[in-house]
């Protein structure tokens, strides 16, 4: 079910919220942008933009004016970005309030990116899902699971800590370490407070990163009642898959992770990586989407939505 709360985009182009009720009756709210109907009366398809964790959907308008999906839009895209539950303007669950193992990383995969999907399959024309981080792997996995139904994914720094995608012991062991100290602060306090580590904009409840957690801890990446084993799911993955990395990225999403990550799905594939130019650094795992717009970073992306466009293409034909 979708709700309107804005008047729709007019001739230049402009953004609706929207509320989109997932198959377990949760409330999720998503920003919907039409390209300029001047300039392309027909849009070229629909983005799903699924944000990172300890994030919310405004990462994909920042900065302001000159937002990712200003600037999709402007390349002829209808957009939707949408707040996880637990994230943003979006509840936490049915009941609103709380934490249940329900409401979390499995709902994400399960129900949330599903119900956004079928949201913009309703409008017509391809559906990619461009997943930064946890929206990335959230992607992957619900594809592979056959439950999201998308044309193709771009995944953005996007990548899970399991022993298999790291190349270094000694990075293994950092990994193992990060994440127990996380699971630690996570359940001591209730949540994990990203807002006061000043990592994110969202604190992260425990149910939302338990099984990212418990990945770097024991090389387990499934789902908390074990039914879906996300890594196994990930070989069922046969639709094209871009993934967009930097060199700047030094723990969250190494490139050779990114790499690996993206080896395990068996349809068309491509890798860009950002790299540091002209004495400028390359882009953090967060600026990849919030710093788009500078000299390399907008190359990368570029050259990642030309090959999913020319892999579309290729597809239909």
């Amino acid at each position: 079910m979708v709700t309107r709360s804005a008047a729709p985009a007019d001739e230049e182009g402009g953004a609706e919220e929207l509320e989109l009720r997932t198959a377990d009756g949760v409330s999720l709210r998503a920003t919907l942008r039409e390209p300029p109907i001047l300039a392309w009366p027909a849009p070229r398809g629909t983005l799903v933009l699924a944000h990172a964790a300890f994030a919310r959907r405004v990462e994909w308008e920042r900065p302001r004016g000159q937002g990712l999906a200003a600037r999709l839009a402007r390349r002829g895209y209808r957009t939707l970005a949408f707040d996880f539950r637990g994230h943003g303007d979006s509840p936490n669950g049915a009941r609103g309030h709380g934490d249940s193992p329900s409401d979390g990383y499995d709902a994400f995969v399960r129900h949330d990116l599903p119900a956004v999907v079928a949201c913009a399959k309703d409008r017509g024309g391809r559906v990619v899902v461009v997943g930064h981080s946890l929206g990335g792997h959230v992607a992957l996995a619900s594809q592979g699971l056959g439950l999201l139904g998308a044309d193709a994914v771009l995944a953005v720094a996007a990548n899970v800590w399991h022993p298999t995608f790291e190349p270094s012991l000694a990075r293994q062991a950092l990994k193992r370490g990060v994440a127990t100290l996380m699971t630690g602060l996570t359940h001591g306090l209730g949540g994990f407070p990203a807002r006061a580590l000043r990592v994110g904009s969202d604190d992260a409840r425990p149910s939302a990163v338990g099984a990212f957690l418990r990945t770097a801890r024991d090389g387990s990446w499934r789902s908390d009642d074990a039914r879906d084993d996300y890594l196994a799911a990930l070989t069922r993955v046969d639709i094209p898959v871009c993934a967009l990395l930097s060199e700047g990225d030094r723990l969250a999403c190494l490139p050779e992770s990114g790499r690996r990550f993206l080896a395990r799905t068996r349809g068309p594939r491509a890798s860009f990586v950002v790299g540091s130019t002209g004495g400028a650094p390359a882009p953090d795992h967060m600026a990849l989407v919030t710093a788009h717009h500078a000299g390399p970073c907008h190359e990368a992306w570029e050259a990642a939505l030309a090959w999913l466009e020319a892999e579309l293409e290729r597809a239909a034909s």
